[in-house]
């Protein structure tokens, strides 16, 4: 198969030729009352931020593209928390993907809202969680509203899950998580250079970033960067997969 971003410029052509069809069913309320479209919609902004940043270099249509689409998702928990929603899937901790596009774009604020929102609704995320999935969440909650009482409950159970399980490529993000809570510079850039190389693992087969444009930039791993910076540890860059222009000063 051709390698994703050799397609690139052939599937953002092909996104924008449904993008309005999109738009027009999102702002309809009735038609978007389970948040199908405006799940799509979020995924499609998500997309083409990134898509522009590789075939471009385009930062800044990076950082707007990834704010939209986390900004467009959270209001899906707005909509779920006003009885506005008529499904809940999309209300779990696997919401955990557009928090690290929030923290991708430098958005902190936004971060922070969006991480404010989520948790706490055991009887779904039981139902539409994998077990990784809520660990990384619920960690990755409380370190960016640095809840230290959570962050104890869940870094442990993090890095044990990923410890135990076959979802050891992603022990990196628990390196990164326990260097912030010891302010250890040096281990952080340790546990990214651990995410990048889990990632190149889970971006080959049946990886979790296989066949999307994940390959091609590592945005789970901008955005744990710029959590680390925001934190006072001035990490390193990796290019290309998490390139010094998408991190925060």
């Amino acid at each position: 198969m051709t390698r994703i971003a050799d397609r690139l410029p052939v599937l953002v052509a092909e996104r924008l030729e449904h993008i309005k069809i999109i738009e027009a069913k999102q702002r309809d309320p009735e038609e978007d009352k389970a948040g199908w479209y405006s799940a799509a919609l979020s995924e499609d902004m998500r997309f083409f931020g990134i898509a522009a940043y590789v075939l471009d270099g385009d930062v800044d249509a990076f950082r707007s593209k990834l704010t939209e689409s986390a900004r467009l998702y959270l209001t899906l928990f707005e909509r779920f928390e006003r009885g506005e929603l008529s499904g809940d899937s999309w209300i779990s901790m696997l919401s955990h993907k557009h928090l690290f596009d929030s923290l991708a774009a430098g958005a902190k604020n936004l971060a922070t809202s969006f991480a404010s929102h989520m948790g706490g609704r055991d009887k779904i995320e039981k139902k539409t969680d994998h077990p990784f999935d809520r660990a990384m969440g619920y960690t990755l909650r409380a370190f960016v509203l640095n809840d230290r009482a959570q962050i104890e409950v869940w870094t442990p159970q993090f890095i044990e899950r990923c410890e135990r399980t076959r979802a050891s490529a992603f022990l990196g993000y628990g390196k990164v998580f326990q260097a912030i809570l010891e302010e250890n510079t040096a281990a952080a850039n340790e546990g990214l250079q651990a995410i990048v190389k889990g990632h190149r693992k889970q971006s080959k087969g049946r990886g979790i970033f296989a066949g999307i444009v994940d390959e091609v930039l590592c945005v789970w791993g901008i955005g744990m960067a710029n959590l680390a910076r925001w934190r006072g540890l001035a990490v390193d860059p990796i290019p290309p997969l998490i390139p010094g222009d998408l991190l925060v000063n």
